[in-house]
Order: structure tokens, then sequence, then C-alpha cells
């Protein structure tokens, strides 16, 4: 019994920087709160993001 199985290239995975990890995580910096400093269904404009 003979199966006719389509074979595909491997196609070597890649990266893509986007800059450095320290760079793009800046955006929370410079408050205190963390998301436990907000009680559950705090509207979105009452949070506090950067």
């Amino acid at each position: 019994m003979e199966q006719n199985v389509e074979k595909h290239e491997y196609e070597t995975p890649s990266l893509t920087v986007h800059g450095s990890i320290e760079t793009i995580t800046q955006g929370g910096a410079g408050s205190t709160a963390l998301d436990a400093s907000f009680p559950a269904h705090t509207p979105v404009g009452e949070l506090t993001f950067s």
C-alpha cells in the first residue's frame, strides 16, 4: 500500500527584533499601583495606564 504524502520544505524560524525589551516595557514605569490595587470590574477610565 503506497501513500501519497506531500512534503513541504523546512523553513527555518526567524526572529524579528522590535527594540530592546527594556525600552518596550517602560510603558508601565513610574507607577506603584499593581493589578491587585484595583478591585474587580474597575472601569477602564479609572485604571492608571502610563
